[in-house]
């Protein structure tokens, strides 16, 4: 190879490598806080190159939701604005969770100690009382799980149950 200007490239091995873990549109709060420490790891400070890196990883419906701020790159601050925009724009309000909660949410193939995680943080700001939790929990459980359960009585917390019906 010459020394000609086509030839003049330095390699981005290190650039090529890094991927940021996939968009969760569940919970785009700690999908950031994920890319944040892949950052810090990393040594990436500058909120050019972060902001290059999450446009480069947003689903293309998230990135048609803060298309203006792609089209338009903000002049300071361009990560914390595409950040705060994808966050408000695309995190689910709490009023749907608990709709979400109190309607839709059934075990599925979770573990009941996974639909017990997935209920508490649906239900997210709204202290739900242990008792209408553990009732709503305890509902979505198979009929032979809820049965060998209620032997134990109200006695045993929340989470407790729900590891002794991960086990059956």
């Amino acid at each position: 190879l010459s020394n000609s200007p086509e030839n003049n490239f330095s390699p981005v091995n290190s650039i090529s490598e890094f991927r940021l873990p996939t968009y969760g549109a569940n919970n785009p709060r700690v999908w950031f806080a994920q890319i944040e420490a892949l950052f810090m790891a990393r040594g990436i400070r500058s909120q050019a190159s972060k902001y290059a890196y999450v446009v480069g990883a947003l689903p293309i419906e998230i990135a048609a939701e803060v298309g203006d701020l792609i089209d338009h790159v903000p002049e300071s601050e361009p990560y914390d604005k595409i950040k705060a925009a994808v966050i408000q724009r695309t995190t689910v309000s709490d009023e749907k969770r608990l709709q979400q909660l109190l309607t839709s949410c059934d075990l599925g193939d979770k573990s009941p100690s996974q639909l017990l995680r997935h209920m508490k943080q649906l239900a997210g700001p709204y202290k739900l009382d242990e008792a209408l939790l553990k009732q709503m929990w305890f509902q979505r459980l198979p009929h032979s799980v809820r049965q060998i359960l209620s032997v134990s009585g109200k006695s045993v917390a929340l989470d407790d149950l729900a590891d002794m019906a991960d086990k059956m």
